[in-house]
Order: structure tokens, then C-alpha cells, then sequence
């Protein structure tokens, strides 16, 4: 069986492997070739996605001949290396392209994590034929996936399987601070995250910790504190940090659900450039942007977006959460029972029947 990946950012790294480890069982003779990093290192493959990191508009459309070629190579090389499966984690615009050279070349397709377009960009739910199966973290997700060719599965979220790492310490006063995993996310919102705890902790005693993913975010977070006594960046899982943090002031995406299985009150904040704001804007059809509000159907957390998220705003909700505590504990507690753990045995099964017998 060989298997090609591409996996944009650190949470779909995890994904990958929980996959590929689930796949591995089934198949005697099993090669894997692409791009990934983190928990993907187990299968020696590529780590350079310093193009995939790139978001909003204006960035991917100067860097397009860049991000085109890119593209390409990949397509080419999963090609000559005959592979029988591509997965795409997250990153739809970059993946749908390979899926759709792919498919036409008779090469089986898996798109990990729904393209949101239950948010924003419905249209492209008519680009999901290009893809045989789609992979769902959350159960709604399934309504979407009509035009998807075979089928779509509901899988769960791995951050729900090992829940017990966000516990186990005493909590202190500690709020942690999680920008985001790119470089433009750090740029766009960590200035004013550092901004917003400053005017917070004029009345308090707390410390800001934030977990960076690898060396190269930690760098660059440094530049932005590097004269502050009281915020630190550490190389971490952000599960470190969660189980001693009283509350959180986190970049809207993935990190939010870790901060509900924590039951770490928090304030979802973000920030890009105006262009991509009032695009993004236009596009935008859900309600809330925050994935825990969207499960619960309400505003658990806070939404600071664009020129919401100003220090004052900031400041405001981590006290607001921090003197209703035990309330916001006990909603955490009923929306977080809505996340399962992750099993990948039908999508497997069916990946087994599909190649098993060639």
C-alpha cells in the first residue's frame, strides 16, 4: 500500500499519524511519501510546508506561482511513485487541486477535516466530487458532504482522546496566551493578546505562558516579548500550560477546543489585514466563528474579531471570566461532552476493501 500525505500545520499532523497508524495494521507492505511534521516524523517524511503556511488572500495570491509549483511537484511526485491513496489534512485550497489531478489518474482521495463550509464559502461544496472520501471531526460536518463521490465519515477529534492530560496540576495564576501556529497569525494577534494582559494585570498577579509548537515560532514570539517580565514562551504542547492556566486568550482554530476540554475559560480573538477581514467578512455565513459556540449553539466564549480585539475588549473578558468561574466551568462541562474521540475502523474497513485484494 502506498500512501501519499500532505499535512499543512500541527493539528493535522496528529490526524495523519492516528491515520496512517490505523491504516499500517491493515496492510502487510506499507509506504508513505509527502509532507508533514510533528507526530508525521514517524513516517520519515518531508517536513518543508513553509508554502502551506501562508493564509488570507492577498499572501497566497503573490505568492501563487510559488504555491502553484508547489503543487505540482507534489502531484508529479506522488504520481511516479505510483501511490494508490492520497490524504489532504485541512488546507482544502492547496489539496482539492491534487485531489482532482489525482482522481483523474484513477488514485483514491481522502480529505481529512471538512472545508468549512458551513461558515463561509459554501461554493465550494461542488469541488467535493474530486474527492472519494471525506473525513468529519464533528458530527454536523456530515450535511455538507453530499457531492462527496463515495462517502463521508464521521471520525471524532483526537484532542477528545487523551483528555487527562489538560489535568493533574494545581491551578495557578496563570493565563495563557496561544496566537496561533503561523507566522502571520503570531504577527496579527500576539501584539495584541501581549497588549490585552498588560491592561488585565495592572489590577492582578498573573503570569502569561505561551506554548510554541517548534523552535522557529518560539523565535519569533520572543521578538515580541522580549523585554516583558511577566509573559514567557515556552516549547511545550499547550496541554502543559492548559492545566495550570486559570483562563485564555487563544487565536480563533483549533487551539479554542483544546481550551473547552481544559475548562479553561477563554477569549477568542482575531486579527488579519483589513483586505482579508472584509473578505472574509463577505463570505461569512455562521454565526459564530469559534468552534466550542458553534457545538453549544451560543456564545460560550467571547468573540473579539478584527477591530474588536483591542486590549480594553481583552482585558474586560479574562476579568469577566475569571469572576464567573464556576459558571463558566459548568457550561464547558456540557458542550465538551459533545466532542468523541477519534475512530478510524469504518474508514479503514473501507480503505481495506477498496485495496486490500490488489
Amino acid at each position: 500500500m502506498k500512501i501519499g500525505i500532505v499535512s499543512a500545520e500541527p493539528s493535522g499532523d496528529l490526524l495523519g499519524r492516528k491515520i496512517l497508524d490505523t491504516l499500517e495494521q491493515k496492510f502487510s507492505e506499507f509506504t508513505v511519501h509527502g509532507i508533514g511534521d510533528g507526530d508525521l516524523n514517524k513516517y520519515k517524511i518531508s517536513n518543508d510546508r513553509s508554502l502551506l503556511k501562508i493564509m488570507g488572500f492577498v499572501d497566497p495570491i503573490m505568492n501563487y506561482s510559488s504555491i502553484k509549483k508547489f503543487q505540482k511537484e507534489l502531484i508529479n511526485d506522488f504520481m511516479d511513485k505510483k501511490i494508490d491513496l492520497f490524504i489532504g489534512i485541512d488546507a482544502p485550497d492547496f489539496n482539492l487541486g491534487i485531489h482532482k489531478a489525482l482522481q483523474e489518474n484513477g488514485i483514491t482521495t481522502v480529505q481529512v477535516v471538512c472545508p468549512s463550509v458551513w461558515a463561509w464559502r459554501s461554493g465550494r461544496m461542488k469541488n467535493f466530487k474530486f474527492i472519494d472520501y471525506m473525513l468529519c471531526l464533528f458530527p454536523f460536518e456530515l450535511d455538507y458532504c453530499s457531492n462527496v463521490k463515495k462517502k463521508a465519515f464521521y471520525i471524532g477529534h483526537p484532542l477528545a482522546e487523551d483528555e487527562n492530560k489538560y489535568f493533574g496540576e494545581d491551578v495557578e495564576n496563570t493565563i495563557c496566551l496561544m496566537p496561533g501556529s503561523r507566522d502571520s497569525e503570531i504577527k496579527q494577534n500576539l501584539p495584541v493578546m501581549i497588549d490585552g494582559f498588560r491592561e488585565f494585570n495592572k489590577k492582578n498577579d498573573y503570569t502569561a505562558l505561551i506554548p510554541a509548537y517548534d523552535r522557529s515560532a518560539k523565535e519569533l514570539v520572543e521578538t515580541f516579548i522580549k523585554d516583558e517580565v511577566e509573559i514567557s514562551c515556552h516549547q511545550i504542547e499547550a496541554s502543559a500550560i492548559l492545566k495550570k492556566a486559570r483562563a485564555a486568550v487563544m487565536c480563533s482554530g483549533t487551539a479554542t477546543l483544546e481550551g473547552l476540554l481544559a475548562e479553561v475559560p477563554t477569549t477568542i480573538i482575531y486579527k488579519t489585514s483589513w483586505f482579508n477581514y472584509l473578505i472574509y467578512k463577505s463570505m461569512m455565513k455562521a454565526e459564530y466563528a469559534g468552534i466550542p459556540n458553534i457545538l453549544a449553539g451560543k456564545k460560550i466564549f467571547t468573540e473579539l474579531i478584527q477591530h474588536q480585539a483591542t486590549k480594553a475588549a481583552i482585558a474586560k473578558d479574562l476579568e469577566n471570566n475569571l469572576n464567573n468561574l464556576e459558571m463558566k466551568i459548568e457550561v464547558m462541562q456540557e458542550v465538551k461532552r459533545k466532542i468523541v474521540s477519534t475512530d478510524f475502523s469504518k474508514f479503514s474497513n473501507r480503505i481495506y476493501e477498496d485495496h486490500g485484494s490488489r
